[in-house]
């Protein structure tokens, strides 16, 4: 499926600084599909490494020896010989190894024209809680997230309506009622499914009938995301917290004061007590925060 992330790809391809590039996502978004696809697609030769598949590549870049050294064992172990001019190398669940993280640094001042680009799950949680030092300013970074209505309408082969509505919306005239009728359907049939995917892949394979989608697609991929809980934590209470929070988002959503309150949690639950858990969740990108105006007004206009 199209992913308009794509084009920010591209742009990372075209750049004259080609810093290695990091995706970051939640689990189930689709960055391995849409990274892959891009390395195939777009280079001559493309190696792609699951870290977690990969438990020696792991063990080599926690050798204290060089990056240099590191990568040519990196070759070794693989028995590959990298034609580093013409191929981009895919590191995917590189959250496993916070020494490559930190290697990043080497790719990106490396007199050899490195292409390496990364992601993985819970990354953006890994980053902040990292004990090695992160190469700040060596490494591009690109928030990738399930797919919004647009992407849902292209999966439909819908992109005449999507020129529809834009046009609509610029000129700020009304859409036809037929159209805005079918738009709305299929917007209500993206609330019902959501953005992931596999879930929407369902959706079209069952004829857009929301009676034969296969629900336990969304039940999977939550209890996937629950499991996550235990990861990168700092003990079982904070992920016994992360998963109290994250169990109590449909209340907050259903809140009228429109505010996250820690009341929602428990009946005894303070701010001190659940920020960390919090701040967590917000990291991992399972959960958005979305700041509310508190007055209506022309913005200041921005100087470039």
């Amino acid at each position: 499926m199209e992913r308009k992330i794509y084009n920010e790809l591209i742009n990372w391809k075209n750049s004259n600084i080609l810093k290695p590039l990091m995706i970051i996502g939640a689990r189930q978004i689709g960055k391995t599909y849409i990274i892959k696809e891009f390395c195939e697609r777009e280079f001559d030769k493309s190696i792609y490494i699951n870290l977690l598949d990969n438990q020696e590549i792991i063990k080599i870049f926690k050798e204290e020896i060089s990056t240099e050294e590191k990568f040519n064992r990196m070759k070794i172990y693989l028995d590959i010989d990298i034609d580093i001019e013409n191929t981009i190398i895919f590191f995917d669940e590189i959250q496993e190894s916070e020494e490559l993280i930190s290697s990043l640094k080497y790719f990106n001042e490396s007199e050899k024209p490195f292409k390496i680009i990364c992601a993985g799950s819970l990354l953006g949680v890994k980053l902040k809680r990292m004990n090695s030092s992160f190469p700040v300013g060596k490494v591009k970074m690109i928030n990738m997230y399930p797919m919004d209505f647009e992407e849902f309408l292209m999966a439909n082969g819908n992109k005449s309506l999507i020129e529809e509505i834009k046009k609509c919306y610029e000129t700020n005239e009304a859409m036809d009622s037929v159209l805005h009728d079918k738009a709305l359907n299929l917007y209500r049939l993206y609330l019902c499914v959501g953005g992931m995917p596999e879930a929407i892949k369902s959706l079209l394979e069952n004829d857009k009938d929301i009676l034969k989608f296969d629900k336990t697609i969304i039940e999977d991929i939550t209890q996937s995301y629950l499991n996550d809980m235990n990861k990168y934590v700092q003990n079982k209470a904070e992920a016994i917290k992360i998963e109290t929070i994250y169990k109590s988002i449909p209340s907050q959503l259903g809140n009228k004061s429109n505010k996250f309150q820690y009341g929602k949690i428990s009946s005894n639950a303070r701010r001190r007590d659940y920020e960390t858990a919090l701040d967590w969740l917000l990291s991992s990108t399972m959960v958005h925060k979305c700041p509310i105006l508190t007055k209506v007004e022309i913005p200041p206009l921005r100087l470039y």
